[in-house]
């Protein structure tokens, strides 16, 4: 793989100690305030992916798709469910041959808050930072190998479809700002992390109460920082790209989907970030 065309910058990202790595599950509730933080900062190399030959959603779990949308306001909750979700679902389908597909949450991000949309009521509710809300710098993996789907779709009254050869899930995140260079997100090679490097963590009360998993909990990655790792993120997004992530595969999560995190450029350009993720769950 190549990376001799295109620009690195020198980034503090937060990643949990190699000795937490590779243990048991830690359960954490965010619905229990707490001031601990098992976190600590390191200096990480990043690369603008333009111009990288390798890179691609089947290959290092990430790629940039040119996908201009109709939603004309991303915070009318139900303009976003009923254009915002078809797109993206349309999109997963063409990106990995699924027959079925579901979503039912997504999250806009801005400085210090969030909004978490359709969930459980269809609505749209802010929760702030100690629910997960504002910028994640925290390095982690969306699900483990572990993840089920009975209990999210269960929330919807729907069921895992019969017959599914693979199952995905796609995170489709998209800016709103006209610029996100100021905090973008850095994603790494999923072909460069070992299970050596990971710790599984049950988090419950994310989000605001309405978001699905918020009380039924999700088996997440905290990672730790290793030398082998390859730091990737994409310069001059804008509202008509969209960073598609490989989150979930059923054919193995590590090596497959993509650790990721914000992180605040040291060269910020533009005004602060705003940005949508949108998960797409598939069965193929």
């Amino acid at each position: 793989m190549s990376e001799s065309s295109t620009a690195t910058v020198v980034a503090q990202m937060q990643f949990i100690p190699a000795a937490l790595a590779g243990g048991p599950v830690v359960a954490s509730d965010l619905r229990q305030p707490s001031d601990i933080s098992i976190s600590g900062p390191v200096a990480v190399d990043i690369q603008d992916a333009a111009g990288v030959e390798g890179l691609g959603l089947h290959s290092s779990g990430f790629e940039r798709v040119h996908a201009p949308t109709q939603v004309q306001d991303f915070y009318d909750c139900d303009e976003v469910m009923g254009t915002y979700y078809a797109e993206c679902k349309a999109l997963a389908q063409h990106l990995t041959g699924a027959r079925h597909t579901f979503t039912f949450d997504h999250i806009i991000r801005e400085p210090e808050r969030q909004f978490n949309g359709g969930g459980i009521d269809g609505q749209m509710r802010e929760s702030g930072p100690t629910a997960g809300g504002g910028y994640v710098n925290t390095v982690h993996m969306d699900y483990t190998d572990r993840s089920g789907w009975e209990d999210y779709l269960g929330v919807h009254g729907a069921t895992v479809p019969e017959h599914a050869e693979h199952v995905y899930v796609l995170n489709f995140w998209r800016p709103l700002s006209e610029s996100v260079d100021d905090n973008p997100l850095a994603i790494c090679d999923a072909r460069t992390v070992r299970s050596e490097d990971l710790m599984p963590v049950d988090i419950f009360g994310y989000g605001a109460n309405n978001y699905s998993w918020h009380n039924i909990g999700i088996e997440t990655f905290s990672v730790c920082a290793a030398d082998r790792h390859r730091w990737y993120y994409h310069a001059g997004l804008t509202p008509e790209d969209v960073l598609v992530i490989k989150s979930y595969d059923s054919d193995g999560v590590i090596g497959r989907c993509s650790p990721h995190a914000s992180f605040v450029h040291p060269q910020p350009v533009g005004i602060p970030r705003r940005s949508i993720e949108l998960r797409v769950l598939c069965f193929a």
